[in-house]
């Protein structure tokens, strides 16, 4: 799958820093704390970003996104959902 990924929410650097290195990750971290890319993709809640993941295409055009507090332990059916938003 030619795509890049990033963990994204209004938490802080020192906070994906620690959650980085405790689960580790290797694709970065972005702290949104604005909320504006979390808004762009679809992943605001009413104070907090939300768990899930979207799909931007070249352009910074939102394709897909999907709200999923799981998406981590169903990462297999997270990962065809995103290829199909690919094609």
């Amino acid at each position: 799958m030619d795509a890049d990924i990033y963990a994204l929410s209004n938490d802080s650097p020192e906070e994906h820093k620690h959650l980085k290195e405790e689960l580790g990750f290797t694709f970065p971290f972005l702290s949104d704390a604005s909320m504006d890319v979390i808004e762009k993709a679809d992943m605001k809640g009413e104070s907090s970003s939300v768990r899930g993941y979207s799909v931007f295409d070249e352009n910074g055009e939102l394709i897909a996104s999907e709200e999923n507090d799981f998406w981590g332990e169903e990462i297999e059916q997270t990962a065809e959902k995103i290829k199909q938003a690919l094609e």
